[in-house]
């Protein structure tokens, strides 16, 4: 199959040459028809030469790149909107904390898939400074509009103390 489209190609080129070098007047209609018979002979006999097992294989793999292509471009979709609402996500925690007068050092945000499609927050981790009642407020708050249940819901002080949303309420 790659033989005969290398051929045509060569062809093509040749004939494309031809047909400018032929002089303007029938001389060039004459030649167009011809040129035009003689690719069309080439493009038959390519795919007369294609042994319908070897058509089979290729079309075999074809269709085998294509679901792989599928898989993965399924799979980097998947990534990136997860990527784009974990993004989203922080940038709303963080505001939401600078409301309430927390400094905010770090957001750790775990995700999960749903089968349905899309992603949904499982766990959340604050780290930063400000007072703790501010920061089991945000929490509770946070927990009730993402869904997160509270025993997955943390805040860690920057002085190092770590509380759970839960036992500090």
């Amino acid at each position: 199959m790659r033989e005969s489209l290398h051929g045509f190609c060569v062809l093509a080129v040749f004939c494309g040459a031809a047909l400018r070098l032929a002089p303007e007047g029938s001389v060039k209609r004459v030649m167009s028809v011809l040129v035009s018979a003689v690719l069309l002979l080439q493009v038959f006999s390519g795919l007369g030469w294609t042994d319908a097992a070897d058509l089979a294989d290729e079309i075999g793999r074809f269709r085998e790149a294509e679901q792989r292509y599928q898989l993965e471009s399924r799979q980097v979709r998947e990534r990136l909107d997860r990527l784009v609402i974990e993004e989203e996500l922080k940038a709303y925690i963080q505001t939401k904390a600078a409301g309430r007068g927390l400094t905010l050092t770090g957001i750790e945000l775990e995700l999960r898939w749903q089968t349905e499609g899309y992603w949904l927050p499982r766990s959340l981790t604050l780290r930063g400074s400000g007072t703790d009642t501010a920061a089991r407020a945000l929490l509770r708050e946070l927990g009730a509009e993402l869904g997160i249940e509270q025993e997955r819901l943390k805040w860690s002080a920057d002085d190092g103390l770590e509380e759970s949303a839960q036992t500090t309420g």
